[in-house]
């Protein structure tokens, strides 16, 4: 059953993104010249303006093009969320270059050293700019330069305009990991992006404002943005934030007290979060010191929440008129569904309907068959939305976008007689933990290591504050290994939240089929078992 959306078709961008993010700049700085864009979350006194960050995207371009950085080159961004991150991405993409995000989470397994030696050996590197200066950044043979000495650079306000193909150049590539093999690069290219930011645009000019925004203006609000910026959603909704000219207060770490101040002392209107803090705003005890009553909307992506959750944080904060979830994919540009606010039947736990200009369909991966309302299967999709493909993967883009262009997810979804979507399981076996994504391959290439593991699973388990939390099954070497030992070996080599926090458990035999692959479904029946006989065991 192939839908087509209820949402009017918008038109579709004809400039390059690094375009359209410095009109927006320079627009917002015109209404209000010393309006900031950005403000520090744990400092209010650190801020910067939109004018200055309208120069300093100019100034990142002009210093690109001296280093002669080129059309179609990738420039990768290994930062937390900052003031420059925003210039230097829409700088890069202004040069008709990618900007490609990773994440800052350094650990002893992967850290800064390692990075750095590895990039020593990588002859296609011309150029590291860094925010702070070290001995070791120091050795790079082709030189380090200060992120001041580039935003010092003469900004070209007369420069030429870079011939963007917006169908075929990538703006940004974001990487997406599946349960096996190593991550895959997401080309989004310019018109993915652009009408991303369009859709969004659109959504809130005729389905939100009029609801949130009745008395105020909706560029007077301002994001919170928790999110990290090297992953697709936390890149778009900041883009977002600044298309429609909102100071963003900008977390570098986040900590439920600086969250709750900044809500307080910032007044949103709209909170864009994932479950995590969802949690935090109906359960935990710290929300009371704080006036929250400013939010009136909290759009929830990255994970689903669930109905009773929702009702928890409305019993609780009863200013708060809508929770909704949206659904999408880095391979979609992060949202292919959108959110409904509904006055009466707030519909907790569907993941809106298909966003606009996209098509999608629920079928039968095995019978080929397409479904109809409430059969559940696994759901496609198809528009502008829909990734150009995997960065030198051929044959993973063909097993993923078929020959009509139909985009298949790997999630099990069905929709309702209205058109609403609800999500029901992951084929892909990607873990959530406060909306980051773990593969379980890396996890357990990583246990494989270990001279005392002889093979190893790894599934997530459900846990109501994170969202999931990875467990582990393992075949030892040596029955005297215990679980806390291979705890602490992941532990020390990985980001945090990528911990074996659900435990660990000792079986005889991974489960695999006759192809050799993991069967998670098993693994993860198990996993519910040992939870629930753990919990027992601690009554």
């Amino acid at each position: 059953m192939a839908l087509k959306s209820e949402f009017a078709p918008i038109s579709l961008p004809t400039e390059a993104y690094g375009e359209t993010a410095l009109n927006a700049l320079w627009a917002a700085f015109v209404e209000e010249p010393e309006k900031p864009i950005f403000v520090d979350s744990e400092d209010y006194s650190k801020s910067v303006t939109f004018k200055t960050v309208y120069f300093q995207s100019l100034a990142v371009s002009s210093y690109l093009d001296k280093i002669n950085f080129r059309h179609g080159d990738v420039a990768c961004l290994v930062m937390p969320n900052c003031f420059e991150y925003f210039p230097i991405s829409t700088g890069i993409a202004l040069i008709g270059g990618t900007s490609s995000g990773a994440s800052y989470m350094f650990t002893e397994y992967g850290s800064l050293d390692r990075v750095l030696n590895v990039a020593k050996r990588c002859p296609f590197i011309k150029k590291i700019v860094a925010s702070s200066e070290s001995q070791d950044i120091r050795e790079f043979p082709f030189g380090v330069t200060n992120i001041k000495d580039v935003f010092s650079t003469q900004p070209n306000v007369n420069r030429q305009k870079i011939d963007i193909n917006l169908d075929r150049d990538i703006c940004i590539l974001p990487y997406s990991s599946g349960t096996t093999g190593v991550p895959k690069g997401v080309m989004l290219t310019h018109r993915n992006f652009g009408t991303m930011m369009k859709i969004y645009l659109s959504h809130f000019e005729y389905h939100i404002n009029q609801l949130i925004y009745a008395h105020s203006k909706p560029q007077d609000d301002v994001y919170i943005c928790t999110g990290p910026m090297y992953h697709v959603a936390g890149w778009s909704l900041l883009n977002l934030a600044v298309l429609m000219g909102q100071t963003c207060v900008i977390f570098n770490k986040f900590s439920p007290h600086s969250f709750c101040k900044a809500v307080q002392v910032f007044k949103p209107k709209v909170l864009r979060t994932v479950p995590p803090i969802v949690v935090l705003l109906a359960k935990s005890s710290i929300v009371d010191r704080y006036d929250l009553s400013s939010i009136k909307l909290v759009a929830v992506g990255a994970a689903p929440t669930g109905k009773e959750l929702c009702e928890d944080l409305m019993k609780r904060h009863p200013t708060i008129r809508y929770v909704t979830q949206g659904y999408g994919m880095t391979e979609t540009t992060t949202a292919c569904h959108l959110h409904v606010l509904l006055e009466d039947d707030q519909k907790f736990g569907n993941s809106g309907k298909v966003a606009n200009n996209m098509e999608m369909m629920i079928w039968d991966p095995e019978t080929k068959k397409e479904l109809q309302q409430f059969e559940k299967g696994e759901i496609c999709l198809r528009g502008p939305l829909v990734m150009l493909g995997y960065l030198n993967r051929p044959e993973a883009t063909a097993q993923s976008i078929d020959d009509h262009g139909w985009l298949h997810t790997g999630d099990i979804d069905y929709v309702d007689k209205e058109g609403f979507l609800y999500v029901v399981d992951r084929l892909k076996e990607l873990i959530k933990v406060k909306g980051l994504q773990v593969p379980p391959a890396e996890l357990e290439d990583l246990l494989l290591t270990h001279p005392e593991i002889a093979d190893a699973g790894v599934v997530g388990i459900l846990d109501d504050r994170d969202g999931e939390h990875p467990i582990a099954f393992v075949v030892t070497k040596n029955e005297n290994l215990t679980e806390k030992e291979v705890q602490d070996f992941v532990k020390d080599r990985v980001a945090k939240y990528k911990q074996l926090i659900g435990g660990v458990v000792f079986i005889k035999e991974i489960p695999k089929s006759a192809a050799g692959k993991i069967l998670r479904r098993y693994l993860k029946d198990e996993a519910i078992m040992f939870k629930n006989a753990r919990e027992k065991s601690h009554l």
